[in-house]
Order: structure tokens, then C-alpha cells, then sequence
């Protein structure tokens, strides 16, 4: 406040002009919050009585410490010359209940006092005091001081005199020159805020005469603080309510002060809000428990408590806008042309407003009947998602919101079409030049797909033989076998992959024959085989038969007489004879059946000899065996 404003908030009463310790009639309420309380604890107020900070040595104080629900087990500190000590101790203090009584006080009672409990976990506000052994005093009260108090400032001079005249300075500016002792301002704010003293004259007899004299105060800053600011928020915090609605306004003081008690004021008015079937107080909050169209409007709070600050600031205004029309929301969908097997899909659902905290839900088909999630579809927040879309997918969807514990009041969105295109219709394996083949001969299988979406996508092939893939490429629908085995024989399919989408052909079985030159030789072989085999099998037989070890000659016929002679010695001869030149190719062999353990020579004349041959022919091949060799055996006539 400038001097001119300071000098016209001078206010003169001649009633007041009295000793200073009558004219303090006010119980002036101050905090100053020394440190920040946790809510839920009890918060202490310190006063004093008379109401000002400065008061002269031999006076008479009184602190007392209010507490909400009494305050028996706390006691009172003070802190002097950098220690703190007990207050309420000496000879010139006394407690009765909750109060401390200075009854002359010395100059060493100035300094900062408070009350705290017995725990000294809670404290109140701290007031500090100053103890003049001046002849002047300015008193002011416990600073600070908040926006918008009335302020009061008084210059007390000692017992026994009267003032006459007063000036008031501040920060060394005189203010006005009149004869009250008090200079007060209705409305303090930041500009108010000094260094103040004031100069005082009285009257005073000296012997036989009256004798004018005067004296300066000491210095005394005042300080005024802004004014704590009332926050009104919303929870939630949507701009637009619709009925049956739950919302809650919360009001909040900041400065760190506590003990606050809030009021909520609607559209302006200077009547509070009060609570009703659909709404309550509770603490700092406001609670409409379900919305009508009634409590739309714009919305105010503000604290107040026992201390000083007593009152906070007006919060700013906030508007509540209460529908009565249900939302309806707007669906769309992403891509919004055709759609083909593996595409991805995205459904948005938006209510239009502004307002947030919808939750949404999804509907296919029919209204009422909700989409579950999938590894391939999933519903967050506004957006349903298809991954990798399927022809099941196809169908008629819809959505619908709601928010906090409503969510049957929306409407249900237009619907929307999705249809899936299958991305490739058909499979094909076709066998070149066919499903039978001759040994050696080349194959050629050819893996086909009818893709329906332009661009064509890039195309997996995969062909399999009895179950294990033999070709696996991105390049080629081609496997190609230069000269087939009878291995290659089996059942074959082809797969077809793209975008997460993989479709088979149906099995084509390939036959692989063996060729005829083959068989032939085969056949031969084996023929050949059994011969050597049969032939060693009628020596063995014969052998046993004649219990012998036969010796197998070659040469010319001998002589009977020769032959009869070893025989005689006991041996049995194959003599093998010259083939005739008509004949096939016959052998002949002479076969001695004489036993090896007769007893008595046999005479030559009884000596019967066996001959036999063996006939060899090669039959011709037909169209169902290969060539075929014939053996023979033949009983040759005796000779004479």
C-alpha cells in the first residue's frame, strides 16, 4: 500500500486513546507453520492474549495451546539464544490447563515459542515474542500476515502516560502526523508489506510544570504472505457426464496448512452446496453418486480452519455437463478395401465428445453376443485387432462403451462388413510325363496355386514324398528327377505358404517299374545260378550213394580190361566221352557201381558198367521270362 492509502486508513477514535494493556480486547488467531503435518494428525494452534508480538518488560502474557480434543499431555517449548528449552518453567511463568502464563515479563522471555505433544511428533504454529525495555513500542500482530486480513498497528507508550501525538513510518517514509495511537488497514496484500516504527509525544510534570517530551520505536517487519489457493479437481476427470454417472470433486489447499474444512459453492452463489439423496460431503470431497441433469453447473470451493491463514483463496471454476442423450459410438475399419487370408485387420471404435475413460466392447454377428480374444484377434482400449485374418473371421461386427461401473447405457455402434477373401483357392501336383514311370526314365512334378490377391504374394512350395520333404523353395514350384529309382517310388504332396496361410494339394501316388533288359539280366543270373547250384547237389548225392571219393578224368577211353583192373583196386571213375558230331552238347560219364568192400573179386565178365549223359540246351526267351538254360540227363545203351 502506498503512504497515501496508508494515511487514509487511519481511523480516529477517541475511545481508544487509553492504557495499551486495556486496549487489547481482540484475540488475533496467527500460524506460522514451522514445519508440514501429516494428515490425520492433530493440528495445535498457539494464541496470545493480549493479541500483540511486543509487549513491554513487566507485563503480563498468556499462550495457551488449542487442540482438538484437548490438549492435557502437551507442553510448551521455547526456543532463546540458539537453544530451546522448556517454556512454562520459571518463577514468573505458570500453566493452568492448556495455557502459560508470563506474569512480569523479563527481557530474556523474548524469543519463538509453540506447543508440542508429549512425543513431540506434532507441533503447532510458532509465535515469536519480543520483550521492550523501551519507552515506545510499536505492537504488531504474530506475523505473517495473509492477503485480505485487517492489520492493525499500534504505538503503546509506557504506564502512566498518554500519547498526544503519533507518526507512523514505513521503511523510513512518514506516513501522517495525527494524535491516534493506531493505524489500521481493512485489506492488507504484498504491497502492504515493511519495516514500520512509529515517534510518540505526551505530556509529563516535572516538579511544578508539564513537560512535553517524545521517543522512537524500535523497528518491526511486517510480513504478509499470499494467500493459500483452494484446487478443485474431478475424478474422474471427464468434461462430459451422462446420467446415472458417478463423479467425485475433491478440493485441495496448498501451503502445506492442515485443519482445513472445505465448502463447494455452484454457478456463483454465495449459499454452500449441500448434500441430497444423490450426492454427500465427505472431508474434501464432493461425492455424485449418480448424475442428473440438476447438478450440471460450474463449481467452486473453499478452506477454512482455526488458525491463521483462517481462509484459503476461491478455487477457479469448474464446469460439469451433464447429458442426458446416451453416446453413441462410430465405428471404422482399417483397411477399408478387400481383405484376404493373413491380412491385418483393425476395427476402431470412437465415442465423439471429447470426453475420456471409455472401455469398449465387441460384437459379432449379432448385437449381444461378444467377441472372445484369440492368438489372432485381440480388443484394447478403442481397437480390435485381427493379426492374420481367416475366412472364419468373416461376419457383421459392432461396438459398444461404457465407463466406471456403467456399461449397458451406450448405444451400439452402425455395423460393419468384414469379408476375407481366400488368398489362394486351390492346390494342384501334376506328374510329367506321368504317375508311372520305367527305371531311368525322368520326372518332372510341378506344384500349382491359384492366388487370388493382386499383387501376387511371394509363394512357399514344399513337396513332400510318405511324409518327409524332399524340396523346400521359394524359387520353384518344380522338382525335377533326372533318372528315376525304384526309391522314388511313393505318395506325394505339395504345400503351398504365404502370409501365415498354407494349404496342401491332394497325394498323387508315383509308380516306378523296373525296365526289360533289366529283368533279363536278372532272370539269367539267376537261372545260371541254380544250375552250378543243382549240378553240385547230384554230385553230393551221388557221392553218398557210392560212399566213395570220385576222381574225374579227362582223356580217351581206356581199355575194359584196364578199367576192370582199377575198378578191381577199388575206385570209381567219371570218364567223360567225345561229343558226336550230330548230337547236342552231351557228356558222358561211366560210372563204376562195383562195391569197394566185396569180399570176392568179381570176374571181368560181371562187371556191369553205367554210362550216362548230360544234355545241355538253352531255351528261347518269351515275353514273360528271360532266356532259360535246360539240363538233361540221359541213360546211355551198354556197349557191346
Amino acid at each position: 500500500m502506498s503512504t497515501a492509502s496508508l494515511s487514509s486508513a487511519f481511523k480516529t477514535s477517541p475511545d481508544r486513546m487509553q492504557a495499551c494493556e486495556l486496549a487489547a480486547l481482540i484475540l488475533l488467531t496467527v500460524v506460522s507453520c514451522s514445519r508440514q503435518y501429516e494428515e490425520g494428525h492433530p493440528q495445535a494452534v498457539l494464541t496470545l492474549q493480549p493479541a500483540w508480538a511486543q509487549i513491554f518488560t513487566g507485563e503480563t502474557v498468556t499462550l495457551s495451546c488449542e487442540v482438538e480434543g484437548g490438549s492435557a499431555d502437551w507442553r510448551f517449548k521455547q526456543y532463546r539464544d540458539g537453544r530451546e528449552e522448556a517454556g512454562c518453567s520459571d518463577q514468573y511463568r505458570s500453566r493452568y490447563g492448556d495455557s502459560c502464563t508470563i506474569s512480569t515479563a523479563q527481557y530474556y522471555h523474548s524469543g519463538e515459542y509453540w506447543c508440542e505433544s508429549a512425543s513431540g511428533q506434532e507441533r503447532s504454529n510458532a509465535v515469536t515474542l519480543t520483550m521492550s525495555n523501551g519507552q515506545v513500542i510499536l505492537q504488531t500482530p504474530p506475523q505473517p500476515v495473509f492477503e485480505g486480513d485487517s492489520l492493525t498497528l499500534r504505538c503503546c507508550i509506557r504506564r502512566g502516560y498518554k500519547a498526544t501525538r503519533v507518526v507512523f513510518y514505513k521503511d523510513n517514509e512518514e506516513l501522517q502526523f495525527q494524535a491516534d495511537t493506531e493505524l489500521s488497514v481493512d485489506h492488507v496484500s504484498e504491497s502492504d508489506e515493511g519495516s514500520y516504527k512509529c515517534t510518540a509525544w505526551w505530556w509529563y510534570k516535572e516538579r511544578y510544570k508539564w513537560v512535553e517530551s517524545w521517543s522512537h520505536s524500535a523497528e518491526v517487519r511486517v510480513s504478509v504472505r499470499e494467500r493459500p489457493q483452494a484446487v478443485l479437481t474431478r475424478e474422474p476427470a471427464w468434461t462430459q457426464i451422462y446420467l446415472s454417472e458417478r463423479v467425485t470433486l475433491r478440493c485441495q489447499v496448498q501451503g502445506g496448512y492442515t485443519d482445513w474444512r472445505f465448502t463447494w459453492y455452484k454457478a456463483g452463489r454465495t449459499a454452500p452446496v449441500t448434500q441430497d439423496y444423490y450426492s454427500r460431503i465427505d472431508g474434501d470431497r464432493y461425492t455424485i453418486s449418480s448424475a442428473t441433469r440438476d447438478h450440471s453447473g460450474e463449481y467452486t470451493c473453499k478452506g477454512e480452519r482455526r488458525g491463521n491463514p483462517s481462509y484459503s483463496k476461491t478455487s477457479d471454476a469448474l464446469t460439469l455437463r451433464v447429458s442426458v442423450d446416451t453416446p453413441k459410438p462410430v465405428l471404422t475399419r482399417e483397411p477399408a478395401g478387400e481383405i484376404f487370408e493373413g491380412d491385418t485387420v483393425t476395427l476402431s471404435c470412437v465415442v465423439e465428445g471429447g470426453s475420456g475413460g471409455w472401455r469398449y466392447l465387441w460384437y459379432k454377428d449379432r448385437q449381444g453376443a461378444p467377441v472372445y480374444q484369440t492368438n489372432s484377434s485381440s480388443g484394447t482400449g478403442a481397437g480390435y485387432t485381427i493379426s492374420a485374418a481367416a475366412l472364419s473371421h468373416s461376419g457383421e461386427y459392432w461396438c459398444g462403451s461404457g465407463r466406471g461401473r456403467n456399461t449397458s447405457y451406450s448405444q451400439y455402434s452402425h455395423p460393419i462388413w468384414v469379408n476375407v477373401t481366400s488368398l489362394f483357392s486351390r492346390v494342384t501336383l501334376t506328374a510329367s510325363p506321368g504317375a508311372t514311370v520305367k527305371e531311368g526314365e525322368a520326372l518332372n512334378l510341378t506344384c500349382e496355386a491359384a492366388v487370388n490377391k493382386t499383387p501376387h504374394p511371394q509363394l512357399h512350395y514344399t513337396i513332400v514324398r510318405d511324409g518327409e520333404p524332399v524340396t523346400n523353395s521359394t524359387d520353384s514350384a518344380l522338382y525335377s528327377i533326372a533318372s528315376t529309382e525304384k526309391s522314388h517310388t511313393g505318395s506325394y504332396t505339395c504345400a503351398v505358404e504365404s502370409q501365415g496361410v498354407k494349404k496342401s494339394s491332394q497325394e498323387l501316388h508315383i509308380e516306378v517299374q523296373t525296365s526289360w533288359h533289366s529283368a533279363a539280366a536278372a532272370a539269367g543270373f539267376s537261372v545260371g545260378f541254380f544250375v552250378i547250384l543243382l549240378i553240385v547237389f547230384t554230385l553230393l548225392l551221388l557221392y553218398h550213394k557210392i560212399r566213395g571219393f570220385p576222381c574225374i578224368t579227362g582223356g580217351k577211353r581206356r581199355e575194359r580190361s584196364d578199367q576192370n583192373q582199377d575198378q578191381a583196386a577199388g575206385g570209381v571213375e567219371l570218364s567223360s566221352q567225345t561229343q558226336q558230331p550230330d548230337s547236342e552238347d552231351i557228356v558222358y560219364s561211366v560210372i563204376d557201381t562195383s562195391k569197394h568192400n566185396n569180399k570176392k573179386k568179381a570176374k571181368p565178365a560181371e562187371t556191369d558198367t553205367v554210362y550216362s549223359a548230360v544234355k545241355i540246351s538253352a531255351g528261347k526267351p518269351t515275353a514273360d521270362n528271360a532266356e532259360s538254360m535246360y539240363a538233361t540227363v540221359l541213360p546211355k545203351k551198354k556197349r557191346k
